[in-house]
């Protein structure tokens, strides 16, 4: 059980959750997540890249928001570059025509997927290639790391945790002073949903 009470313990509760970030935000939140706003392209690896994927192969590029299914809040602003040829055929053109997140799909493919953070922030693959999306302005955390199955690179996410979780985080600082509040919970097998 990890009490999230701002940036730093929300940094520290990601890495140790067991599960995914979809996961983690539906027992932070308390509500189902969908990805709204989403924006796909394809656009060729370029050199050296951390997906080890040779220059010029197609890949997809996606920007999605991780919004409330019951609030709309938006929670998370998040831009994804993806090897879909290293996924199941069925998992691109299900991105692109459904609200479910990333990581519900690879846990529903059934991927033993492991995180390799990188320090700088930003997506080094779409430093050259952004998408035309709205800025993010004001975010509590953001983060960027490669998802790998098997040993193999499968998509490189970077996530802007936007301000709107604040609530969440002082619910769960008003629960150590005894007051009811959300307290994530890293292992979401144990979620009641």
């Amino acid at each position: 059980m990890v009490r999230v009470t701002d940036a730093t313990d929300l940094r520290t509760a990601l890495e140790g959750s067991g599960g995914t970030v979809t996961d983690f935000l539906e027992l932070l939140v308390g509500e189902g997540i969908e990805a709204h706003g989403r924006h796909h392209a394809m656009i060729e690896a370029l050199p050296a890249n951390h997906l080890q994927v040779e220059e010029g192969r197609p890949l997809l590029q996606r920007a999605a928001i991780l919004r409330g299914r019951t609030s709309g809040n938006s929670y998370v602003y998040a831009e994804s570059v993806i090897v879909t040829n290293r996924l199941p055929a069925w998992f691109g053109p299900r991105l692109r025509s459904s609200s479910e997140p990333i990581g519900r799909m690879l846990r529903e493919a059934g991927f033993a997927v492991t995180r390799r953070e990188f320090a700088d922030a930003g997506n080094p693959i779409l430093a050259r290639q952004r998408m035309d999306h709205p800025p993010v302005k004001d975010w509590l955390l953001t983060r960027t790391y490669r998802i790998d199955a098997e040993q193999a690179p499968l998509m490189m996410i970077t996530e802007w945790f936007l301000t709107t979780l604040r609530p969440f985080l002082s619910k769960a600082l008003r629960s150590d002073k005894g007051d009811s509040g959300p307290v994530v919970d890293g292992d979401p097998s144990r979620r009641n949903s």
